[in-house]
């Protein structure tokens, strides 16, 4: 039992999958919202700032104009799960007129994610991104929709698979299959081949201002006070994705003590990154610190390219260290973060966690 907002419809009702980050009471939570609660979920304004973008895509999909493959970039929490979905309701919406209209049977299974033509992969999920399952999915993607106009494959968090699964993928880029539709979401789309890149509309989202933030999360956290929401924001930088971890998973530490942590990276001394790897002494502290290192890994990527970025240490990384050594750290975060699925010695790892981190 977890007291835990459901990601997907928003109840806190104390039984969250943890895999998939929804209720098991979603489909009957989506019954039971108003249709036009439904309908206004499949629009482009449920996704916060990125004006512009949202500008863009709107003419594109009145136009019927989206590319055959795309890639929202963005760091955690900007809303590129919630883009993905917007963008593959679209896709398999079989009303005439305006699309995702949000009420026939295609968006509505969409929302509830039992759609037969929406394929989902997640890089997070050991394998479901390796070369045999690119193959898998390519051979899959010659097969005729069951339902929709076209058959989506939606690969959440690209920027975990490996050159060789980025290789097979790229074969069915270069010659995709009529009615097909690739929707990639990365971290940061530097984190894929150039080959990639060149195939695929890469689509970028930025944090909220701060202002629109404390707006958005009102909403969504009624219970929380306008100086905590607004401190929240302040913290992270109007990322409403961080902001509601921070609030309602007590986030905050974790956050502060991953900034800290790469900031003793760059430190010639090894005691201070030794006294924070220290303080790992719970999993779900571990985890959370683990996953904050990885954005502000990605942070750095984005930086390291001349992009803006919230964080100061992520910006003082993409300074100090080459491209290549930030995705090598990003990489070994990521191997550390895997060992927490194990049962590792808590009181080892943070010694040895110091020690690899270092070595970069």
């Amino acid at each position: 039992m977890y007291n835990v907002r459901c990601a997907m419809c928003n109840c806190v009702c104390g039984e969250l999958a943890l895999t998939e980050g929804k209720c098991t009471q979603f489909v009957h939570c989506f019954d039971s919202m108003a249709e036009t609660e439904r309908e206004k979920r499949m629009k482009l304004s449920e996704l916060a700032a990125n004006a512009a973008l949202k500008q863009e895509l709107s003419e594109i999909m009145q136009k019927h104009t989206l590319p055959h493959a795309v890639m929202i970039d963005g760091a955690a929490g900007t809303g590129k799960r919630t883009l993905a979905n917007i963008l593959a309701g679209y896709c398999v919406c079989t009303a005439a007129e305006q699309k995702p209209c949000g009420q026939c049977s295609g968006c509505m299974k969409a929302q509830k994610q039992i759609h037969p033509d929406i394929i989902i992969a997640d890089g997070e999920e050991t394998g479901a991104l390796s070369i045999d399952a690119v193959r898998r999915m390519r051979s899959s993607a010659y097969i005729v929709a069951n339902e929709a106009p076209m058959k989506v494959f939606l690969l959440l968090n690209c920027d975990k698979m490996q050159i060789p699964a980025q290789n097979a993928l790229l074969k069915i880029l270069e010659e995709p299959p009529e009615n097909v539709q690739f929707i990639m979401t990365v971290r940061s789309a530097s984190a894929m081949l150039p080959t990639i890149r060149s195939r695929v509309r890469v689509f970028s989202l930025f944090p909220a201002g701060v202002q629109e933030a404390v707006q958005v999360v009102q909403k969504r956290l009624a219970d929380k006070t306008e100086e905590e929401i607004l401190h929240a924001a302040e913290v992270c930088d109007g990322n409403i994705g961080r902001m509601l971890q921070m609030l309602e998973s007590g986030g905050e530490q974790a956050s502060l003590l991953a900034e800290q942590m790469l900031t003793a990276i760059m430190q010639s001394a090894e005691y201070p990154l030794l006294t924070l790897a220290g303080q790992l002494n719970s999993r779900n502290l571990a985890v959370s610190v683990l996953d904050c290192l990885t954005e502000l890994a990605a942070e750095s990527v984005r930086a390291s390219v001349g992009l803006a970025v919230s964080s100061a240490a992520a910006a003082a990384m993409a300074e100090r260290y080459s491209l290549k050594r930030i995705m090598k750290l990003a990489e070994t975060i990521q191997d550390a973060r895997n060992l927490l699925n194990t049962n590792v010695n808590l009181n080892l790892f943070g010694t040895w966690l110091c020690a690899v981190l270092r070595t970069q």
